[in-house]
């Protein structure tokens, strides 16, 4: 029959305290009016880049339709084999600017596609973007959150580490 120390009771009733400690804090920072503001504003910029990157490839995408329909209307309106020279030569600078200005158009499409599109290395570029301009504008806020990360990234740390000794009195304790 093993017997219990005054020690061991005093050791698991501090123990407790601290976790209940924790738990509390712990929901504290999860319940936070400084998150629930950082996260509205953050779903705020995320919907106009969104509608921004939407509106964008919708006009690009005209302009792009745009420009092939007048390189089809030059490519038909190519110059006989009698007509001059200079006239060759003004038709060709004319079909090439237009292929020019039509290469440019998709180039410019295809990454405004890839911005709404695309991922980041942790989270949508469109997220990406809306948490530069958050920061940007909202200076304040975004300290505040820096802050209130921070502090869990801490929390988190100390009770990894409470928990880690713990394993360790509890593998050290004699039967």
């Amino acid at each position: 029959m093993k017997m219990k120390s005054p020690a061991g009771d005093c050791g698991q009733a501090l123990e407790a305290q601290a976790q209940a400690l924790a738990n509390e804090q712990t929901a504290l920072l999860e319940g936070s009016p400084l998150q629930a503001r950082y996260n509205q504003a953050l779903r705020e910029y995320v919907e106009q880049k969104a509608e921004q990157a939407e509106a964008l490839e919708q006009r690009l995408e005209a302009l792009v339709e745009r420009q092939q329909a007048q390189l089809q209307q030059s490519l038909s309106a190519r110059p006989g084999w009698l007509a001059m020279p200079s006239a060759r030569a003004a038709w060709q600078h004319r079909t090439e600017r237009c292929q020019a200005r039509l290469l440019e158009l998709q180039a410019r499409l295809e990454r405004v596609q890839e911005l709404r599109h695309g991922m980041g290395l942790y989270t949508p570029r469109l997220e990406e973007l809306a948490v530069r301009r958050l920061r940007a504008e909202q200076p304040e806020l975004a300290d505040q959150w820096s802050l209130h990360r921070q502090a869990e990234r801490v929390l988190k740390e100390s009770q990894r580490r409470s928990q880690a000794t713990e394993m360790g009195r509890s593998r050290i304790t004699p039967p």
